[in-house]
């Protein structure tokens, strides 16, 4: 039984198969950006999305960099609900459930997010 992003994912690869270039540039404005500020005393290494309750986390949204405490970088997604994972510089990762980037532009990481992400956490 194929779950809904399964059937989301295929329909559309078909889509975007049979359509023309200006509306593929049109499927791509559909996305946001979203500030993540860093607003905890902890280095983040790694950031991962995932759409909620979904076990494919993608590809690290900071690439090759870190995103150190009390900075912040730009992510754009499509509008919606997420699961987020984090990683620190210590190796800790953690799952943030629920995170809703359907309106809004600034999304906060702070040491209480963290601390309740990790103990709720069952990696």
């Amino acid at each position: 039984m194929f779950t809904n992003l399964t059937k989301i994912l295929v329909a559309g690869a078909l889509v975007l198969g049979a359509s023309s270039v200006p509306t593929i540039a049109s499927a791509q404005s559909g996305t946001r950006t979203f500030t993540v500020v860093n607003d905890s005393r902890y280095r983040i290494d790694h950031v991962y999305v995932s759409p909620n309750n979904y076990s494919y986390w993608g590809g690290d949204q900071l690439g090759r960099d870190v995103l150190p405490e009390h900075y912040q970088f730009y992510m754009s997604v499509y509008p919606g609900w997420y699961d987020v994972k984090l990683v620190d510089e210590d190796g800790d990762s953690c799952v943030i459930k629920d995170v809703d980037f359907r309106s809004g532009a600034t999304w906060t990481i702070t040491d209480g997010l963290l601390v309740a992400c990790e103990l709720f956490t069952r990696d």
